[in-house]
């Protein structure tokens, strides 16, 4: 079952259901060639209703009735189980099936119904074993041929469940990519977030202190950011903070830190750069924003400026104080009537 709340993980979910779907209708054609090879017209019969029933479940899905679909399914595996136990026996291995349902229930334990549903399968598997135990089989095949059964049933039960742990596997890597990117990334820019960079500044750091080489922080800001907001609204804005980030990272170097700081402004940390890179780098940025009207969609286009503050990092210092001088530039910039460059 898809965890709730997710959208993604719930088409996901529901189109592997349809695979799955379709899958057991085309096994089941195979088992209605088998049954009839080995002379057992009903397990062959109760085939050609598990197709109907899958294709069935296939339809519903399509249609958006995807908990119908899902207790149509659970039904057919259910009863199909019950069916060919008692028709040739328990050692045929029909059972096993009902084992896949149980890393389904434990996974979709979106409301505590696990254990009970878990129970409940057990109290029915032991049931149906106490009961072919009890019964002869109702229309019994030659021992080799349960045998023959049995092995397929066993081949198809690993294989199905390596693919339902290699779903289950997938759909965790993505859940924890995408948090990942939540607690590291700004949602708006897709840039690193305040925190993050202040982990990644910190081992560049480390780094640049043991080679001995600069490193320079560039702080910016979007001149008159309110303005925009007020006069094009906060959607504007917003494409006018993407924009921003994605001029930034075309003029920063691959190894450079770039993070949304806060609001409109942007920091970024350049290692193995001096002052006068880094405030080329700089004036480079504020040329390209400035000389060229930001798109923001459906045409429109909205002119910005940036003020920049440049402070270099000093010898064994952390990131703070380079920061504050970076911040105390900035605001020079700003006084200094903005859209330029200062060093802090």
């Amino acid at each position: 079952m898809p965890l709730r709340g997710s959208s993604l993980a719930g088409k996901a979910f529901w189109a592997m259901v349809q695979r799955v779907a379709l899958t057991a209708a085309a096994i089941d054609v195979g088992y209605i060639l088998l049954f009839l090879w080995l002379g057992s017209l009903p397990l062959a019969a109760v085939n050609l209703v598990s197709i109907a029933m899958y294709l069935g479940a296939y339809q519903l899905i399509q249609k958006r009735f995807n908990a119908a679909a899902l207790g149509l399914i659970w039904l057919e595996v259910i009863v199909h189980s019950a069916l060919g136990s008692l028709l040739i026996g328990w050692n045929s291995g029909f059972h096993y099936y009902l084992l896949l349902f149980i890393p389904a229930i434990v996974i979709a334990n979106t409301r505590g119904f696990a254990l009970p549903v878990v129970v409940a399968l057990l109290v029915y598997y032991l049931g149906l074993q106490e009961l072919c135990d009890r019964m002869a089989p109702l229309a019994p095949l030659p021992a080799f041929s349960v045998k023959i059964v049995n092995w397929i049933h066993i081949c198809l039960v690993f294989a199905m469940s390596a693919a339902l742990a290699a779903y289950y596997r997938r759909t965790i890597l993505v859940a924890e990519g995408r948090l990942r990117k939540q607690a590291t990334l700004d949602p708006l820019t897709a840039l690193n977030n305040r925190s993050h960079f202040e982990a990644l500044a910190t081992h560049a750091l480390v780094r640049s202190q043991r080679d001995g080489t600069p490193v320079t922080l560039l702080l910016c800001d979007v001149d008159h950011f309110k303005r925009v907001n007020d006069e094009h609204g906060h959607a504007v804005g917003d494409e006018v903070l993407v924009e921003v980030a994605r001029t930034l990272s075309r003029n920063l170097r691959e190894g450079d830190v770039l993070a949304r700081w806060g609001g409109e402004e942007f920091l970024a940390l350049m290692p193995a750069a001096g002052p006068d890179a880094a405030m080329a780098t700089a004036e480079r940025i504020r040329a390209a924003v400035s000389q060229t009207p930001l798109e923001v969609g459906q045409g429109a286009s909205v002119g910005v400026t940036l003020s920049f503050g440049v402070a270099q990092v000093h010898g064994a210092e952390d990131l703070q104080p380079a920061t504050a001088r970076a911040d105390k530039a900035l605001y020079q910039s700003k006084h200094a009537g903005r859209n330029r460059v200062s060093w802090g």
